[in-house]
């Protein structure tokens, strides 16, 4: 394995780079108390006063689902398997955001003054209900967490020579200082700026590598080069211009199965969601999916091939040898792509992206967990009559608790020798009973709490003996950590997991049913707010008969974007060329790389400039503030409606 940076690379970026977004989140936040009203209460702690716009989500919903996996797993897939490495892993994880868009809207009409989704299952099923859930929402939280930090601190070890402990603590220091600070409010704006950063840098390897890199230079020349890879290294499959590898369509469904839980399950989607404003949560999680969506490919036809076309180059990192498997599952293939056209300077720009993927969803982690605890643990067990400060309290508490948890659990599995990959999916096969448990507490009122108490636990259980026995079966009898990973049986695994649980749960519902099914209108007025909610804050979780009617025409609309993303691009169109055994020819692949290129720019300037129009009035009402234009007293503060960051006045207070 080649270390190509020093160690002052690594801690560099993690202590001067985090050091940077801590004071910048914790200035945004002092400028929004002083000039826009904003002092921190529970309920904009918690909900960033659910009054956030399209834009933001968009960026936040990108944001939360660049992983550090994102950015290396895409790259691994594409250099082990050609163009359907990164086509895959974006079209699956994509397809899991837009698939949340039905929870999203569903939680908007149906329980539009929730702090947390697990207060949904309090309120729907009582004590054993809640309890079963917030077990399987914090497993979610807490191995998704440590899933972030030990790919981000792997990839800075491996690529700086950084102890992984050093980057497991250092990484997510900064994250912890602001968040605590600023809340779901700070992560908006944070998630925002580190979004940015990935997209200018995905822009630039892109237009280089593509349009004036001397090693490749165009499209067709890429073409070529893969060409002659298949000769040097043949790929899985065919080609690696070809749909034809039967591991990678394992993989990649194997993959989409298991993270719907890290979505579905995971408390920082629903965040966002309870966070929007009631008519961005559609265009929000839409427009969010779609932007990502390039990312993973994107990166992957550019470093992750690259790494591939440039093996027998002397610039490559491993030249003249191919990586071996362990720098290809701790997703190294991005870092040698960019390295190798860049140099040095392209690893840098690769840490650099790591950097930004582990600390904003980090961000993201770090205040969902700290909501459920505060909001299902601490007032709903321990002191349900607590006062708005004392929430205030325990969610900085349990902001830093949580931080220093995750550092020392990522650094337990990294000494225990967890891949990324493995923790994949692993936690997809255990937790993925919550995608269905989840849905059905939203959208139907027979289910009762019995079902879920037995029907949770019972289809984790099946999916675990049926990973097991499929991997006895293609291990040759041999089960360990290694035949674990084969990817028949954690395909196997996911699918039963997922299917078993739904149907456990309607048996046991109709088996024995509760006396009267369960009116969903009580979801609206269930949820208590804090002592120090202010005006903004009531008025936020009234939902409108006009809102209402939006939100029930976009599930009808979000019914029709998931269908064409998973049955035209997730299963019709691979199905097709892995069937007839197409390759890629030079044309169709120089369209390839063009249509990449083109949403390249047309998400980046969506997540970029959305955000800023739909906070213009905001921005400007700061900006005249802070050159003196205006007056600095709390009580001109007052006089403005309070709205989010971003997120404009006239906008805010006439969708309400």
């Amino acid at each position: 394995m080649q270390q190509i940076l020093n160690q002052g690379y690594g801690y560099g970026f993690a202590v001067g780079l985090g050091a940077a977004f801590a004071l910048l989140m914790v200035f945004i936040t002092r400028v929004l108390a002083k000039y826009m009203g904003q002092v921190q209460n529970s309920e904009r702690f918690t909900t960033a006063s659910r009054s956030v716009k399209a834009g933001l989500i968009s960026s936040a919903t990108v944001s939360a689902w660049t992983w550090p996996a994102t950015l290396l797993s895409s790259g691994a897939w594409s250099y082990a398997h050609g163009i359907s490495g990164g086509y895959f892993y974006a079209v699956g994880g994509a397809l899991e955001v837009t698939l949340f868009m039905f929870l999203a809207i569903q939680i908007k009409r149906r329980a539009p003054a929730a702090h947390t989704i697990p207060e949904i299952f309090q309120v729907r099923f009582g004590k054993w209900g809640h309890i079963t859930f917030l077990c399987y929402c914090m497993a979610t939280n807490v191995l998704t967490s440590a899933l972030l930090l030990l790919g981000g601190s792997q990839a800075f070890a491996t690529t700086t020579g950084m102890h992984t402990v050093a980057a497991s603590f250092i990484l997510p220091l900064g994250v912890i200082v602001y968040t605590a600070l600023g809340g779901l409010k700070a992560t908006f704006v944070s998630d925002w700026i580190h979004t940015v950063i990935i997209y200018v840098i995905l822009l630039v390897l892109i237009f280089y590598m593509f349009c004036t890199s001397s090693l490749i230079g165009s499209p067709g020349k890429m073409y070529e080069l893969l060409k002659e890879a298949q000769i040097l290294h043949p790929a899985p499959g065919d080609s690696y211009l070809s749909f034809r590898d039967s591991d990678m369509n394992f993989l990649a469904w194997s993959v989409t199965l298991g993270n719907l839980c890290s979505v579905f399950g995971d408390p920082g989607y629903a965040q966002r969601a309870i966070a929007a404003d009631a008519r961005s949560v559609f265009e929000g999680y839409l427009m969010g999916g779609l932007c990502w969506w390039i990312i993973p490919m994107g990166l992957g036809s550019s470093a992750g091939l690259a790494c591939r076309a440039l093996l027998n180059n002397p610039v490559s990192v491993t030249y003249p040898n191919e990586l071996t498997d362990f720098e290809v599952e701790a997703g190294l293939p991005v870092i040698y792509g960019m390295t190798a056209i860049f140099g040095k300077s392209g690893a840098a720009a690769a840490l650099v992206m790591l950097f930004m993927s582990v600390t904003s969803a980090t961000s993201a982690e770090l205040i969902a967990f700290s909501s459920v605890v505060t909001y299902d643990l601490y007032r709903t067990y321990f002191r349900p009559r607590a006062s708005g400060k004392e929430l205030v309290l325990a969610a900085h508490t349990f902001v830093v608790a949580f931080g220093i948890f995750m550092a020392a659990l990522s650094t337990v599995l990294n000494y225990v020798g967890v891949t990324v990959g493995w923790l994949l999916s692993f936690v997809g096969i255990i937790l993925t009973p919550t995608v269905s448990i989840v849905i059905l507490t939203l959208f139907w009122n027979k289910m009762t709490c019995l079902s879920l108490v037995i029907g949770a636990p019972v289809g984790t259980i099946t999916g675990v003996v049926c990973w097991v026995g499929a991997t006895y079966h293609y291990g040759n009898g041999v089960v360990d950590k290694t035949t674990l990973m084969i990817t028949e049986a954690t395909f196997i695994g996911n699918i039963v997991a997922l299917g078993s649980t739904p149907i456990y749960v309607a048996i046991i519902s109709y088996l024995k049913p509760d006396q009267v099914p369960f009116d969903m209108d009580v979801l609206a007025t269930g949820f208590e707010l804090a002592d120090d909610v202010d005006e903004e804050g009531r008025k936020a979780i009234v939902v409108t008969d006009a809102e209402k009617h939006v939100l029930k025409k976009q599930v009808w609309t979000s019914a029709l974007a998931n269908s064409i993303i998973l049955f035209g691009c997730h299963i019709l169109v691979p199905l097709a060329l892995y069937g007839s055994g197409y390759e890629s020819t030079k044309a169709a692949f120089v369209a390839f790389i063009v249509i990449n290129i083109i949403w390249v720019v047309l998400a980046s300037a969506y997540i970029i400039l959305t955000p800023l129009w739909q906070g213009r009035e905001s921005i400007w009402t700061v900006t005249l503030a802070l050159i003196g234009k205006l007056p600095d007293s709390k009580d001109e503060a007052d006089s403005h409606e309070s709205v989010e960051i971003l997120v404009s006045p006239k906008d805010a207070a006439s969708s309400h």
